[in-house]
């Protein structure tokens, strides 16, 4: 009883500091707002919902568009666009719960979870300051590892096509669920189908109200060329090449090479997992898809400062099922907080350069311990 009633508190108190922290940030008006997010919930208010679905308003996706309708009728647009991001923060709490309940079997690991992503600053910082999304797709990338490691293949990748329904970034686990699928784990061929399909079915509102379907089904590739330098204050290889926002030499030939490349990269490694046996565990299936996304990041050109969100979550997930593993994961965390600062408080004490540095080690760390894991679990030919 006193242990329940100890656990019960906690979480309480968790809740309500998570809750206060954020409170604290909504008055705070971040650029991305006053520049974009602003402009476009004037434009839905001045036309009407319904009929600013048929128009080219924003370059966000029409899943984002569609809460952004259900809000317009709030005068304090911002507070309300914030507090629908806030609220996925603790969904995906309960989600991070869920994964390390089933990841160890211990529901003080899932508690820690849940407490730590409530209280990770990247995490509050994204929705309650910058007034970003980026926790709603990533609770649904959370959710389609939740259902892998449950095999519910459909589920796992239905929920994929629920993130890439809201960005594009939802693609960054997509080499991961390529590597089960290849390693014959929950997800069949026939099943990455899901994800185009949830991605169609997301925009059928929008079409019929009268937006175009090419352009409802192209908005990413729109996306694509706006920002198209070689790294968007993201740390990665772009920034040894001195491809930045900055300073540039060839954005254009370097982000066509750049995707030829980290395809180049994710094959090869796709391929070694492919062609190495070893005993499959939840502690190298977690290790994989953090060392996974994290190649994308590092590899991937036009990565904007908070591509990292997932990297972030998948780290906490890393750090509690494997607490030796805690500094690697601060490392990520700090760096996110590190960019973050750039964009909301103009605040560069750290530039790019030494932080890509920095975001190699932690990748070779992870690279490192994934190949230790394999070898020690490894199936003899």
């Amino acid at each position: 009883m006193k242990d329940k009633l100890i656990n019960v508190s906690f979480i309480v108190v968790i809740f309500v500091l998570a809750a206060l922290a954020r409170i604290a940030l909504l008055p705070l008006e971040s650029g991305d707002y006053y520049n974009y997010l602003s402009v476009w919930m004037g434009r839905i208010q001045e036309v009407g919902p319904w009929d600013s679905l048929s128009m080219t308003i924003s370059n966000y996706s029409s899943a984002y568009m569609y809460i952004m309708c259900l809000l317009s009728g709030f005068s304090n647009s911002m507070l309300a666009l914030k507090l629908a991001s806030v609220a996925f923060d603790f969904v995906a709490a309960g989600v991070m719960f869920l994964l390390l309940h089933h990841l160890t079997g211990s529901k003080r690991k899932g508690v820690a979870a849940m407490a730590i992503t409530l209280l990770c600053p990247t995490v509050i910082f994204n929705s309650a300051w910058w007034c970003q999304c980026d926790i709603i797709y990533c609770t649904f990338m959370l959710l389609s590892l939740l259902f892998l490691l449950k095999d519910r293949g459909s589920l796992c990748c239905i929920m994929l096509g629920l993130a890439f329904a809201f960005k594009v970034q939802a693609v960054f686990l997509l080499p991961f669920l390529v590597i089960m699928w290849l390693k014959g784990r929950t997800v069949k061929f026939w099943q990455f189908l899901w994800i185009p399909a949830v991605y169609f079915v997301i925009q059928i509102p929008a079409w019929i109200a009268g937006r175009p379907l090419s352009e409802l089904m192209g908005v990413y590739f729109l996306q694509a060329g706006e920002f198209p330098f070689g790294t968007m204050h993201f740390p990665n290889i772009y920034d040894f090449l001195d491809e930045t926002v900055a300073r540039w030499h060839h954005m254009k030939e370097i982000g066509s090479f750049g995707l030829y490349f980290s395809l180049g990269v994710l094959g090869i490694f796709a391929y070694w997992m492919y062609s190495v046996k070893f005993r499959l565990t939840n502690e190298i299936l977690v290790t994989m898809a953090l060392f996974s996304v994290c190649l994308v990041l590092f590899t991937m050109p036009h990565m904007h400062e908070r591509y990292g969100f997932f990297v972030d979550l998948l780290a906490i997930v890393y750090a509690i099922q494997r607490p030796e593993k805690l500094l690697i994961s601060l490392g990520y965390v700090v760096i996110s907080i590190i960019t973050y600062a750039f964009f909301l408080t103009g605040t560069c004490f750290i530039p790019t350069l030494p932080l890509a540095f920095a975001m190699l080690a932690l990748n070779v760390c992870v690279g490192m311990d994934l190949a230790r894991q394999i070898r020690d679990n490894a199936l003899e030919e």
